[in-house]
């Protein structure tokens, strides 16, 4: 596999030439909501205000996170994107080997090996719904190991107890990735930060705004301090700055996400569930993980899927996992039902024991 194949993402809707095609995409996670009119608002009212550089402190963004999140401002660090996290923690804190449970996130590895660090993979497995076992993972850490752990985990959706990154913490420093945790009612591990523990965020997939990139990180004030000091001044651009403020004080918003999730996330499993020759594994956020009988057998579904203008995201490169897995988004009810309407016209599928 090619390297940029390995670490290759959802949402390809773009040709050789960078043009974005009318795809409906079901291979990037990101809130079907859409942009709320507030961010609309807020992008049109500053459009002329890209003329100035970006505020280099970030101040407006860094009280709307500190109000929503109730987390010290001298424990923040304001990113493009969660995935700009672990580039810079790399590079700062020069870890000598980072453990990953897989499958999860291709950036982390990325990341890691970049700043040079050696990677090791922990294999959790789906005969156990991809559960992590705490107990075999300890045994496996030292003190100067940093482990990755995303709650929930992208691709599988697993949500693992507070208690258990807790007690992982005893035995490494712990990176916990909260990225999707906006979208259900779940307890943070942002009140447990330490010099054992660090929790970053995206705000890119939870208010719609992937192409805009930002995110934060929740850490311990001297590494903070290290981190904002390693990083670029300008990271967050003056746009991603005004839209984070306002889409982060815009409680409506993230009501109507969570009421949604609730009902389609219901709604979207069953369905899945009711193919012929598909095993799902039970999702927690906006995203579902599935099986089908043989990676040749999920390409055929993806063609298929393609020529109906419909993306889904292969997982083959998800280390851990083969070409038979795939990962689906759920979108609003009408999507769900376009991409199901398609699923009912693959042959592949009704032939799957």
């Amino acid at each position: 596999m090619k390297i940029m194949e390995r670490y290759e993402h959802g949402g390809q809707v773009y040709d050789v030439d960078g043009n974005a095609g009318d795809w409906l995409d079901f291979s990037a996670n990101i809130n079907p909501l859409g942009l709320s009119e507030k961010v609309l608002h807020t992008l049109t009212e500053n459009l002329r205000g890209i003329v100035n550089y970006p505020d280099p402190n970030a101040s407006e963004l860094k009280r709307a996170i500190c109000r929503r999140y109730d987390v010290p401002e001298k424990n923040l660090v304001v990113l493009n994107g969660a995935a700009e996290f672990f580039y810079l923690y790399f590079n700062v804190t020069r870890p000598t080997r980072v453990v990953i449970p897989v499958p999860s996130f291709a950036e982390y590895e990325r990341a890691a090996r970049a700043a040079g660090c050696d990677v090791k993979f922990f294999v959790t497995r789906a005969e156990e719904n991809f559960s992590l076992d705490v107990d075999a993972l300890t045994k496996e850490l030292t003190p100067a190991d940093c482990m990755i752990l995303a709650r929930p985990n992208n691709p599988t959706g697993n949500l693992l107890a507070p208690e258990k990154i807790l007690r992982l913490s005893e035995f490494a420093s712990v990176v916990v990735d909260e990225s999707f945790i906006d979208f259900i009612d779940a307890p943070s591990l942002r009140k447990f930060v330490s010099k054992k523990i660090s929790v970053v965020q995206s705000l890119t997939k939870i208010f719609a705004i992937p192409g805009l990139r930002l995110g934060f990180a929740v850490v311990e004030e001297n590494l903070a301090q290290r981190l904002n000091a390693a990083k670029d001044v300008w990271n967050v651009n003056f746009l991603a700055q005004k839209v984070g403020a306002v889409a982060l004080a815009d409680e409506d918003f993230l009501r109507r996400t969570r009421s949604w999730l609730n009902t389609e996330r219901k709604f979207f499993t069953e369905r899945l569930q009711n193919l012929r020759g598909v095993t799902v594994f039970p999702p927690t956020v906006n995203f579902v993980l599935f099986k089908v009988a043989t990676p040749e057998s999920a390409e055929k579904i993806l063609r298929d899927l393609r020529r109906e203008k419909i993306l889904l995201r292969n997982c083959a490169n998800f280390v851990g996992l083969d070409g038979s897995y795939l990962r689906t988004a759920i979108r609003s009810r009408a999507e769900n039902l376009r991409l199901f309407d398609a699923l009912k016209k693959i042959k592949e599928l009704d032939e799957l024991t």
